[in-house]
């Protein structure tokens, strides 16, 4: 069954690599995934830099001679001026970038912004040290909490089926989603989907495919958590009918 590659989102890698926890179920993912983990490595190489910089980065005017020979040999008028050390530090500070090559760099503004505050504002920061000769105290630099979860569970394999996993539910700025995590699941003809079933009714919402070993999932807004407290991951066919197939390989009820 063709399946496209579904990885851990870049702002929780961006967070982990600044020091935050990962999901339980993300961290596994992660650790396994070598595309994940080299990108892990990047955004722990791009935070260190920025940490690191120093009052020796800091931006200067060059020497009077020093523009004077370049007036002289670019053939500039004698009324041009060297440039600032503020408007120096500026211009480098516009032109920091952190991208890495991500696929889902949209998604990761809120981090990017943080990681941009750090290279920009340590080499303000230095500015300040050369220019007015004295240390400001140090600022500490806030991450963006780690999405809470709210609810988890482990999937087990039903009768006749093999796999497991977790699944957890965490709180995002846009709503709640559910995270699943699947492993080593049996394998049939379609698809596998994801649900959240109600067990005293046995009423059933589906949250969309799983395209890969882990995915995330919206949940509709409205929807009552301590009512649907199943997690479950379906075999279904490709036959257009949207109604669960009735062949589950995973299930697990969640807890808080």
């Amino acid at each position: 069954m063709s399946q496209s590659e579904i990885h851990a989102p870049d702002d929780l890698l961006a967070l982990h690599a600044m020091g935050d926890p990962l999901p339980d179920a993300m961290g596994r993912h992660v650790a396994a995934c070598r595309q994940c983990q080299t990108e892990l490595d990047q955004w722990v190489e791009v935070i260190a830099t920025a940490r690191s910089t120093t009052p020796e980065d800091a931006p200067v005017s060059p020497a009077p001679e020093v523009w004077q020979a370049i007036t002289t040999e670019l053939g500039l008028t004698a009324t041009t001026t060297a440039p600032s050390a503020s408007s120096v530090s500026a211009s480098v500070t516009n032109v920091v970038s952190i991208e890495k090559g991500r696929r889902r760099w949209s998604t990761s503004w809120l981090v990017a912004a943080s990681v941009a505050g750090i290279v920009g504002g340590a080499i303000l920061t230095s500015g300040g040290i050369a220019l007015n000769g004295s240390e400001p105290e140090p600022q500490p630099v806030a991450a963006p909490p780690v999405p809470p979860i709210v609810a988890s569970t482990s999937l087990a394999a039903l009768p006749k089926h093999e796999g497991n996993g977790e699944a957890e539910i965490v709180s995002t700025p846009d709503g709640k989603e559910l995270v699943v995590d699947v492993s080593d699941l049996s394998t049939g003809e379609g698809f596998y989907e994801v649900w959240l079933i109600d067990p005293e009714t046995f009423q059933m919402i589906g949250l969309g495919a799983l395209a890969n070993d882990a995915g995330r999932f919206p949940i509709p807004d409205g929807l009552d958590l301590s009512q649907y407290t199943v997690v479950d991951v379906s075999l279904e066919p490709f036959d257009g009918d949207p109604v669960h197939s009735r062949d589950s390989i995973v299930r697990g009820e969640l807890s808080t």
